[in-house]
Formats: C-alpha cells, sequence, structure tokens
C-alpha cells in the first residue's frame, strides 16, 4: 500500500512539474507594417494568448521592446516562454503582446530625421495593431515595457507620451547615469558607435535633443507632466548587473522621488543583467502590468484604518516633493 501510494504521488508530481513547464500555447503571427517614418517594412511579432478567438471583449495591449540585439525573433523566442508561464499562472491577463523589430533604434525620433521610431510605433504601428487585433483602444487599456535597451526605450516612450498608457515596466533599463552630457564617459565606445550616435543625436551631440530623450532629465525637465499623468511606473534592476544598469535605475527612481511621482522601484539582491534571476522577476513585472490594468475597485479597508489612525495621531502626511535634505553623505569605499 505503501508502494502504491508512493507511486501515485510520484506520478502526481510528474503531471504537475508537465503542466507547470508545457503551458497552453498563445499564437505567434509575424507582421510587416509598411511606413514612410522609417525603414520600411517594420517586422512586427505579435503573440496572442490561448483562446484568443473565442474572446467577445476586447483584451489589453502589451507593447514589448525588446533589448540591445536587432529584436528579430525576440518575442518568438525568448520572451514568449515567460508570458506563456505566466498566463498559465494567472500573473499576466490575457493580452495580446506587440513586439517591434527595431534595430538600434533607440526607440526615438532621430536627430537627422532619417529614422522616426517613436512617431511610428506610438502611431502607425499602435492605430494598425488596433485595427487588427481585438484589443482595448484606450490608454486603460495599453501597457509598454522593456528590458536593458528595450528598458531604456519604454521609459523614453511613456514619459514623451504619458496619456497613452497606463503604465510602464522597465527591466534594468539601460541608460547613461548622469544628468549632464558632459558627465556621460564614452570612452569604451569604439569610434563605429559614436558615429552611429551622431545620426541619432547629432554631430556634435545637440544637447537639448539629448537631454529630451535622456529619462532622467525627462523627469526633471517634465515632472509636472508626469505626475498629474497617473503614468504608472515600475522601475528593476538585479544590484549585480554587469552593465552597471543599477546606477541608471537608482537615479531615476531618486529622481522620481523627489518629484513626487508615484512608482515602483525593486533593486533585486543578487540578480544579474540575465540569466536565471529573469524566472521570478518577469512574473514580478507582469504581475504589476497586470494590477495596473485590472485594478481594485475598492479601497483597502485595513490600509484605510491605518491611514486614519496615522492621521489622528499627527504621523500622517501626503506625499510631497524634495521630502529629504538634498546634502549627499559620503561613504568610505568598501574594501
Amino acid at each position: 500500500m505503501r508502494y502504491l501510494v508512493l507511486v501515485a504521488t510520484v506520478l502526481l508530481h510528474t503531471g504537475h512539474a508537465r503542466a507547470e513547464s508545457s503551458p497552453a500555447q498563445g499564437e505567434l503571427l509575424q507582421l510587416r507594417i509598411a511606413s514612410d517614418l522609417v525603414p520600411s517594412p517594420v517586422a512586427v511579432d505579435v503573440l496572442v494568448p490561448p483562446g484568443y478567438e473565442e474572446f467577445t471583449d476586447p483584451v489589453p495591449l502589451f507593447l514589448w521592446l525588446h533589448g540591445g540585439t536587432s529584436g528579430k525573433d525576440v518575442l518568438g523566442k525568448h520572451i514568449r516562454p515567460f508570458v506563456e508561464r505566466a498566463w498559465a499562472k494567472q500573473d499576466l491577463i490575457p493580452c495580446v503582446v506587440v513586439a517591434p523589430v527595431t534595430g538600434a533604434s533607440f526607440f526615438i525620433d532621430w536627430h537627422d530625421r532619417t529614422h522616426q521610431w517613436d512617431t511610428f510605433i506610438t502611431g502607425p504601428m499602435l492605430a494598425d495593431i488596433r485595427s487588427r487585433f481585438n484589443v482595448m483602444q484606450d490608454r486603460a487599456g495599453t501597457v509598454i515595457g522593456g528590458s536593458s535597451f528595450g528598458g531604456q526605450g519604454a521609459l523614453r516612450v511613456a514619459f514623451r507620451h504619458p496619456e497613452m498608457f497606463t503604465a510602464v515596466a522597465a527591466m534594468a533599463p539601460g541608460f547613461p547615469a548622469v544628468i549632464k552630457l558632459e558627465d556621460w564617459d564614452i570612452s569604451y565606445f569604439g569610434e563605429e558607435v559614436l558615429i552611429d550616435h551622431a545620426a541619432r543625436f547629432g554631430d556634435p551631440v545637440d544637447r537639448a535633443f539629448w537631454r529630451k530623450t535622456h529619462p532622467p532629465t525627462m523627469v526633471i525637465d517634465d515632472h509636472d507632466r508626469l505626475r498629474s499623468s497617473g503614468l504608472q511606473i515600475l522601475i528593476e534592476v538585479g544590484d549585480e548587473d554587469a552593465n552597471g544598469n543599477f546606477r541608471s535605475a537608482e537615479l531615476l527612481h531618486r529622481l522620481l522621488f523627489d518629484a513626487a511621482i508615484e512608482h515602483d522601484y525593486h533593486l533585486h539582491r543578487g540578480a544579474a543583467h540575465v540569466g536565471r534571476s529573469k524566472q521570478w522577476r518577469f512574473p514580478e513585472v507582469f504581475r504589476f502590468l497586470s494590477r495596473t490594468l485590472d485594478p481594485p475597485v475598492d479601497e483597502d479597508p485595513v490600509a484605510e484604518r491605518h491611514r486614519l489612525k496615522a492621521t489622528q495621531r499627527g504621523r500622517y502626511k501626503p506625499r510631497t516633493t524634495n521630502e529629504l535634505p538634498l546634502t549627499p553623505v559620503t561613504f568610505d569605499h568598501p574594501k
């Protein structure tokens, strides 16, 4: 009898593991969208959730911007397993995931006007997707995210158009951790990279243009608009990111905090830029986006009682800008 129970238990666990490792698959579609704004046609990969054809109500639209590669097959080969696992575990609500293949676009309208990726993504591409698929047509049903190069791109697009998206999620966003252009150390870039930057940012770099496309200075210069827009923001990064992107994320977090712009900030201990930490970081990102797409309609009674008590005792003060002293503290470097 013990043997039979043991066998049954093993079979149950094996079946459970198999079900977890092979969630129901969505359908991957590969579109081509023509436009005069960018080199055309643009490859746009789309992943629709299982059972999509049977949905009567429109589902949310999730734009995903790829990292520092060409973007080819990123959705199908790298992001799809995380998305489908999240759908199966209800970490991500059913949605249509759209990933344009943009190359080294920086997801901006280039200084020389030869590539206008920001305008393409938020204009013709978004309109085309909304016309082809049963997705929500408004801001409340539209979110954007990305990792690394795509994390900075998601911030750039969302900060420029905060009224178009209900939320932005930036995983390990890779922008320079500086506020002034002259503080950006470009010594490790090759000559070919600097030549490419000339098309994107001007030759010499147009400082005003760079400032308008740099996430930290976008917060500084447009904080009132970002705050009033209600854009939900998540920034996350690992503290062992070999690219040093934790510096970028920390800088942005401090600026958002001082500007009283609500946001989520996750510094993951022991997490690297790539690798196994993504197994638990992606679900957190997806749960954040799901909460913004399907927020609770009622106040949390426990939290409200606590806030009322804190108010009565004089502990509670509404969030304001620049709450903390700006005097820097200098620490000795660890050996």
